[in-house]
């Protein structure tokens, strides 16, 4: 049995929520989509120490509130055993040894300890300067999770290509990588499947993704949290294929060792 696999997530949707909603996200201001759009431009750390203040002020803190707003009205509501504090954001500045690039966008992850946010199967919601995304990742950092939730994805075909259709129907898009962090060059899917791809087998990072324009998002103001909700409905049955995946595969194999 993999000693850290998290527990799956007894909710279902329709997810239980305040009404109204209990709300102090207010929206995402102008000035922090033009300044995301500024590093979109020019993306380096000399961009990003410009910019600091406003990021800090119009970017992460507005998104903060809408992290606080999903756990009060999702997740504790609904009993769910994610992380809602502790490294659920990203960073703008890379990764990237000390050359000094920088993302034109921020992300956050709700994800279920004793995991980290990267070795789960990870929520995403982000801001982008021109677009919000919600989606659902899982990669090869998952470990003991991403093999078993890859091979169900390839080998249950008859149920996991309905999910997927389903939620590419709502407009989102299925893409996969090569590799963990570079998604350069990764084939996207946009269009209903007549079967799962051929190389998703072989896949380092998937990803199932649907975006609103800024625009949508501006007009949608607070309401961007019930949006939010209404798109975890919609990735549900997904995530829980994926999530179930580790325990079933762990059940095969011990029945198909006994003599």
């Amino acid at each position: 049995m993999t000693p850290d696999l998290p527990p799956v997530p007894d909710a279902a949707p329709p997810f239980g929520r305040p009404q109204p909603l209990d709300l102090t996200f207010e929206g995402f201001p102008v000035e922090g989509y033009e300044a995301l759009a500024a590093l979109r431009d020019d993306p380096h750390i000399g961009t990003y120490r410009d910019l600091k203040d406003v990021l800090d002020r119009a970017v992460t803190a507005p998104f903060k509130r809408y992290r606080d707003d999903l756990a009060v009205n999702w997740v504790i509501p609904n009993a769910l055993p994610f992380e809602t504090e502790r490294n659920v954001f990203s960073r703008i500045l890379k990764n990237d040894f000390g050359r000094g690039g920088s993302h034109s966008h921020l992300w956050m992850s709700f994800y279920r300890p004793p995991r980290k946010r990267l070795s789960d199967v990870q929520l995403s919601h982000a801001v982008h300067p021109d677009a919000f995304r919600w989606g659902i990742y899982v990669g090869d950092y998952a470990k003991g999770i991403f093999p078993a939730a890859r091979q169900r994805l390839v080998e249950d075909e008859g149920r996991s290509l309905p999910l997927l259709n389903a939620l590419i129907d709502r407009g989102y898009r299925l893409a996969f990588a090569p590799h963990v962090t570079k998604p350069e060059g990764h084939p996207e899917f946009t269009e209903p499947l007549d079967a799962i791809p051929e190389d998703l087998g072989r896949a380092k990072g998937i990803w199932l993704m649907r975006r609103i324009s800024r625009e949508e998002a501006e007009a949608l103001g607070p309401d961007l949290v019930g949006a939010a909700i209404d798109a975890q409905e919609e990735l549900w049955p997904l995530y829980r294929f994926l999530v179930e995946a580790p325990a079933l595969a762990e059940e095969t194999a011990l029945r198909r060792g006994r003599p």
